[in-house]
């Protein structure tokens, strides 16, 4: 075997060994005001805001739904997804994570700190995917509205391309609806293995550890 075959070949192994074991995380941020651990509960579920996916391998509806599931598979009734909903908010799914994003790694919380029409633009948003639910029967108490929203997002991410794997950065936030805060906020670069299957297998586990961390109990 020539040096630049065993080059590729180690520089393989060590992208699969770091889709085996993990990735590489940020710290957690949290806001002051809010105590942790966040409790969902089937009296006062979280909703999970339509995901946006950038830079995933595999078809992106298939994996968002994956993703979602896995979530809502976890917390039981204490979690209600939207996924199925994304067509009702759009851009926004992006818009609204990358807000967050640049808000918390400033050490700013607030959703009306970039905007008055973000604010609204996610109230509206969360009118709508509230009654939808209602409608699907998903939510049965006609007057219940959330208190938290979970959102999560994945972006492409730089690096040197290694065959047959996808380097991304996946992060999300536990937002308070009412108060229009973010109450936590995470982000972890991570190296997915670039073929559908592996990806709708791997994802899942990926997001559920982010929401874990989120809500303060790991």
């Amino acid at each position: 075997m020539n040096a630049y075959l065993k080059k590729t070949v180690a520089t393989i192994s060590l992208a699969a060994s770091l889709v085996l074991t993990g990735c590489v995380s940020t710290e957690l941020k949290t806001n002051d005001k809010y105590e942790l651990p966040v409790e969902f509960s089937t009296t006062n579920p979280a909703m999970i805001f339509p995901v946006s996916l950038h830079g995933v391998p595999g078809n992106d509806t298939e994996v968002g739904l994956a993703i979602t599931a896995g979530v809502a598979g976890k917390y039981g009734a204490s979690v209600i997804s939207a996924q199925q909903l994304y067509s009702v908010v759009g851009n926004l799914s992006w818009t609204l994570g990358e807000s967050i994003r640049r808000g918390a790694n400033k050490g700013d919380y607030q959703i009306n700190y970039y905007g008055e029409q973000l604010a609204t633009d996610l109230q509206y948003s969360m009118d709508k995917l509230t009654k939808a639910l209602k409608s699907s029967g998903a939510i049965k108490d006609k007057n219940f509205s959330f208190e938290n929203v979970i959102v999560l997002h994945v972006d492409s991410t730089g690096g040197i391309p290694v065959p047959g794997v996808r380097r991304v950065t996946a992060f999300g936030g536990i937002i308070n609806v009412k108060n229009l805060e973010v109450i936590s906020y995470i982000e972890k670069d991570l190296v997915l293995a670039n073929d559908q299957d592996s990806i709708l297998a791997q994802m899942p586990l990926e997001m559920n550890a982010i929401v874990e961390e989120l809500t303060g109990k790991k």
